[in-house]
Order: C-alpha cells, then sequence, then structure tokens
C-alpha cells in the first residue's frame, strides 16, 4: 500500500496560528492582549488534536503560555502578587512570546515576497512537467476572501462537531488512502460547479474518514489548483477550481486504489 502523509504543521506552525487570531482580532502585535485570545487558540489546538499529529506539542506549548497569562489577568491583585514573588515575571513571559511572534512575521514576510518573486520567475519560464506534487498555491491567492488554512481547521472543528457523534457500537477504523479522498473531492470539482465544504463530510461519517477528508481538502487547495472561497461575511466555505486547477492528478501506484476509489 502506498503511504501518503499530509502533516498540517507542515503548512503552519503554532506562532502562524497565534498571528491568525491577531489578525481576525484586529489586534497590535506590539501589544497584544495574550489573555483575549487564550480561549481561541485552546479551541484550535482540540482540532488539531483529532488530527492525532505528532506536533501538536508544539501548540500545547504555546497554548500553556497563553493560559498562564490568562490565569495571571484573572487573579486578584494579592493573588497575581503572591504569584509574581514566587514565579517568573509572568510579564517578561508575555513579552518573550510577543518577541517571537513579531520575528516570526518579520520571516514570514520576507518568505512571502520571495515566493512571489519565485512565482514572478515561473510565469516567465515556465516550469519542467515532474510527477511531483505542484508548488503551493500563495496565501494571498488562496481565495477571493482570504482563507487561510487556519480558517478551514476552524470550519472543519465545526463540522467535526455537527456530524460526528461518539459511536455506541465497535466500528470497523477506515485506512482508505487520503489520495483516494482527494480524488473524490477533485472528480465532483472536475464534474461540477463549487461545491460547499461542508457537503464533502457526509453524517454518520467515522471519524478517520472525517479526519482523511479533511486532510485531502488541504492537500488539494495547497499543491493542485483548488481555490477556497468564502461567500459573504460569515458565509459558507466553498470549494471551486483555481488558475492552476487540473483535470488531472498523478499519484503513486496503488493496487488498491481503483478499487476504492469506485467505491461508494
Amino acid at each position: 500500500m502506498v503511504v501518503f502523509d499530509v502533516d498540517l504543521p507542515c503548512y503552519y506552525g503554532p506562532l502562524d496560528l497565534l498571528l491568525y487570531l491577531v489578525r481576525r482580532e484586529e489586534l497590535d502585535i506590539e501589544s497584544i492582549p495574550l489573555a483575549r485570545i487564550a480561549k481561541q487558540y485552546c479551541e484550535f489546538v482540540e482540532v488539531l488534536a483529532e488530527l492525532d499529529l505528532e506536533e501538536v506539542s508544539e501548540f500545547i506549548d504555546v497554548m500553556s503560555q497563553l493560559m498562564e497569562a490568562k490565569a495571571i489577568e484573572v487573579l486578584p491583585q494579592s493573588a497575581s502578587e503572591s504569584a509574581e514573588e514566587q514565579l517568573v515575571d509572568p510579564n517578561e513571559s508575555s513579552g518573550h512570546l510577543i518577541e517571537r511572534l513579531v520575528q516570526y512575521k518579520r520571516f514570514r514576510d520576507l518568505a512571502s515576497v520571495l515566493d512571489e518573486q519565485s512565482r514572478q520567475w515561473q510565469l516567465r519560464y515556465g516550469r519542467l512537467q515532474t510527477h511531483e506534487p505542484r508548488r503551493r498555491t500563495p496565501d494571498s491567492e488562496l481565495s477571493i476572501a482570504r482563507i487561510e488554512v487556519w480558517d478551514l481547521v476552524s470550519a472543519f472543528g465545526r463540522i467535526l462537531k455537527a456530524r460526528y457523534k461518539s459511536p455506541t457500537q465497535e466500528i470497523t477504523y477506515d485506512n482508505t488512502p487520503i489520495q483516494v479522498y482527494m480524488q473524490r473531492i477533485h472528480k465532483q470539482l472536475v464534474a461540477g460547479e463549487p461545491l460547499e465544504l461542508q457537503d464533502f463530510f457526509e453524517p454518520g461519517m467515522h471519524k478517520s474518514a472525517l479526519i482523511a477528508t479533511f486532510l485531502a481538502t488541504l492537500e488539494l487547495t495547497r499543491y493542485h489548483g483548488v481555490q477556497a472561497v468564502q461567500m459573504g461575511t460569515d458565509g459558507a466555505l466553498v470549494l471551486c477550481r483555481g488558475e492552476e486547477f487540473s483535470e488531472a492528478i498523478l499519484f503513486p501506484t496503488d493496487p488498491d486504489l481503483d478499487r476504492r476509489q469506485n467505491t461508494p
């Protein structure tokens, strides 16, 4: 069987999630009220834990710093002063996290500039055909309404709560390769109009199938020209064909692929 791994932290890490929340809340990156976004960060980490990522510990480390800042904020003044006498200065800890975030943003902005220069070079000179996945779509081109990977993670968290119910009886684990889910989604996009993200998640799906479907949408969005668009403010997330969308996707040969792909 061909192993096809999709690793979310390859796309973004804990600081990028924090930066996303800062932008979404329209906060000043130089003076972030960390306690204000601690709960939102925790909600995202819960979804990442459902994805069973090995690197989730990196997100938990940042989450613990946010929860510490929140705890200091809600403590009574006397208790807070007592805590400050026994622990490291919370302001120093928060300042260190903010400093890391500011530095990360600088490197990320520089990477975006270099990525754009690379894209312009490829448009000018073309790209040799290979069997490797397409270059990921730059963040600025992911959607009309700027849909980021964290918007998709947030949407998946809501879908997971709505679609998945703890089973009352034993259910066979679904070990279908992710590329099978990718081809199912890709086939629908080739044949029809744009589809809402939630339409790919059927009621009663096993959690492993829900997760595999979500990872498939991430892979298609990042490497195969599928575009994520939000229909108006707080509207539904829609997947559609982008400029680099191809009607054919090549995968490593899997002897069971055709049989699984045709399974309803």
